[in-house]
């Protein structure tokens, strides 16, 4: 995963102020999967890649 997306995943969660279970669940995947992208361990289909953008795009413009 891209440096640039860990960064903006990890940034809207601290600025949403909540825990990585409570970001997963506003995401719609487990918490094990945020986990892995936040550690670059692991990186999301180019399907799921789009969303996840999009909609932390959306999360950080709140």
């Amino acid at each position: 995963m891209s440096a640039e997306l860990v960064r903006k995943l990890k940034l809207a969660r601290e600025q949403l102020g909540v825990t990585q279970k409570e970001m997963a669940a506003r995401l719609g995947v487990s918490y094990n999967t945020l986990v892995s992208w936040e550690n670059d361990a692991r990186t999301p289909s180019a399907l799921a890649l789009e969303a996840l953008n999009a909609k932390l795009d959306s999360l950080l413009q709140k």
